[in-house]
């Protein structure tokens, strides 16, 4: 861990990584940029003057926004653990990064006078700050969708916050004008803007379709293009007659009056998680083996009863399985958690015992997870080797989720088939895929969720393979790459 220090509030302790463009905030001028990163780098295109960065401190939280102030002579970044960080004139008005959230901080919105600011988490919770009002949320509700977005009205007396469906929430004076929540959108919101007046807004997708709503006017959209990455957000110019959108490359497309910005792309391992939530399951535990009362005691699975839990299995060598699975776990989460995705793991060492495998699929549940994974390595026979995605079968617990959780499963096996050679399990399944019925960790999930067998422990392939550290690496990095397809179509 590198060393910690405190900024405007925020309490900053761990590295999150390499810099992954987030979002962005325009000039005065609207000839301009700042593009904000989740490891705090901020790089200025066209017009934007540099006032500084949080690149150089060890972040607890990655990057998630940036807000311009009214001057346009400096800038607020937002952690996604409500951590606030100040440059140039912005000044400071209080934070969140000593609290636990109940879900990750989105955005962040300034207010007229410059002198506070809202922001929004996943659920719909505001915190407002400065002279900022607080005119309502939707942190006390269950959503069908997420929050992806906030924009405020003109005079600040209100706020409308959008959803990952188009949902649309209205507070204070802002007014509802229309929402996407009961289409079928071919890709998700991930942002909104308001209209100069405050009597419209429009709302983009991930693939740059644009909707239009009271006086928003349409000056033209991506939605049938394809782009280098996907669309994060969009600004309305200041006038109201044009709009940018912003590209997960830290790139912008221009589309009425918004003036073209030409800009090179940042280079990154992958595209933003923001928003996303995303659980982890490493089957068993070291400790397990040594309380045989508690991993043999029988729970329901949704269909009938299994035992709490194993010990899992291990390489004829005794590397063992839970190894394994703790360590491609703790890989995975530190890559998703450097794109800005929110990580639940359900157990944080390889030392204690359980949690059962029932509780495991709660803990993905009660988070809400837009993807849920259980990694595994298989003790198969030990003339067969390959890797097998087990998938949910439909039990009423988890019917809901079934076709998402088939979706899952393909991107999953496809990256890692990609990313590590592993062939397809020799002996387990169809292709690679494999749905189950009789594991409670599938039948009890309301969440999309697939379990996957890396390997064969008992051949001595996959053995060699799953004790090397490079491949265990490259395990994580592909299911980094399958669940990234899944959640925003671009690995």
């Amino acid at each position: 861990m590198g060393a910690t220090a405190t900024e405007n509030g925020a309490v900053v302790a761990a590295n999150v990584g390499e810099a992954v463009p987030v979002a962005a905030s325009p000039t005065a001028t609207g000839h301009g940029f700042w593009v904000a990163s989740t490891d705090g780098t901020v790089t200025p295109e066209g017009d934007a003057t540099m006032y500084g960065d949080a690149a150089s401190l060890a972040l607890a939280a990655p990057v998630v926004s940036i807000a311009t102030t009214e001057s346009g002579d400096g800038y607020w970044l937002l952690g996604g653990d409500g951590g606030v960080f100040t440059f140039g004139d912005a000044r400071f008005y209080g934070s969140t990064g000593d609290i636990r959230l109940n879900q990750p901080a989105l955005q962040l919105v300034g207010t007229r006078t410059g002198a506070g600011y809202w922001f929004v988490a996943r659920d719909g919770g505001v915190f407002a700050f400065g002279d900022a009002g607080f005119y309502g949320s939707t942190g006390n509700l269950r959503l069908n969708q997420p929050v992806v977005g906030m924009a405020t009205t003109p005079d600040g007396r209100g706020y409308w916050l959008v959803a990952r469906d188009g949902g649309i929430f209205s507070f204070g004076d802002a007014r509802f004008y229309g929402s996407t929540g009961d289409t079928h959108l071919q890709q998700p919101i991930v942002g909104m803007a308001a209209t100069r007046d405050g009597k419209g807004y429009w709302l983009v997708a991930r693939d740059g379709g644009i909707f239009t709503f009271g006086d928003a006017h349409f000056y033209g959209s991506t939605g049938s293009s394809a782009l280098p990455a996907p669309v994060v957000g969009m600004v309305a110019t200041g006038d109201g007659g044009g709009y940018w959108l912003v590209l997960g490359n830290g790139q912008f497309r221009s589309f009425g009056d918004a003036a073209t910005i030409a800009t090179t792309p940042i280079p990154s391992d992958g595209f933003s998680l923001v928003g996303q939530v995303v659980a982890i399951d490493p089957g068993h535990d070291g400790g397990n083996g040594a309380d045989p009362s508690y991993i043999d005691q029988p729970i329901w699975n949704g269909r009938e009863y299994e035992a709490c839990d194993t010990t899992g299995t291990e390489t004829d060598a005794g590397y063992t399985e839970h190894a394994f699975n703790f360590d491609v776990a703790t890989r995975l989460a530190a890559l998703l958690r450097a794109r800005g995705a929110t990580v639940v793991l359900t157990r944080t060492n390889d030392t204690g015992v359980g949690p059962c495998v029932n509780v495991r699929a709660a803990i993905g549940n009660q988070a809400r997870a837009d993807a849920f994974v259980d990694i595994h390595a298989d003790g198969g026979p030990p003339g067969g080797r390959g890797v097998a995605v087990l998938q949910p079968v439909a039990d009423g617990i988890n019917n809901a989720v079934i076709g998402l959780s088939d979706e899952l499963s393909v991107d999953i096996r496809n990256a890692f088939v990609a990313g590590t050679g592993e062939p397809y399990s020799s002996y387990d399944g169809v292709n690679g895929l494999q749905p189950r019925d009789d594991l409670a960790g599938l039948n009890l999930t309301t969440v999309p969720k697939v379990l996957i067998e890396c390997a064969n422990m008992r051949n001595a392939t996959d053995a060699a393979l799953v004790t090397n550290p490079t491949w265990r690496q490259e395990a994580a990095t592909s299911l980094a790459s399958g669940l990234s397809q899944y959640l925003i179509g671009f690995p």
